[in-house]
């Protein structure tokens, strides 16, 4: 179980970190309770605090994630 779990976790890990990466070089990230439907993000160019504010919030909570996932899978943290 703890290998489907350290699965699960890295591939979401690692999507939010794309997903930050992504916002990068498009300049928009997606927020709120819809994500991409929304149609409205957080613009780089209008809102530049909000948008570096969620890509700081998207990288490092994908990272937190891929991390433990790694440590799941390695069993070297408690599922």
């Amino acid at each position: 179980m703890a290998q489907f779990q350290g699965l699960f976790l890295l591939v979401l890990g690692v999507g939010v970190v794309l997903v930050a990466l992504q916002g990068v070089s498009r300049g928009w990230l997606p927020n709120g309770p819809n994500g991409y439907k929304q149609g409205k993000g957080v613009s780089r160019l209008d809102q530049p605090l909000a948008f570096w504010f969620f890509f700081s919030l998207y990288f490092g909570g994908g990272a937190a994630v891929a991390i433990y996932a790694l440590r799941l899978l390695f069993r070297s943290a408690a599922p």
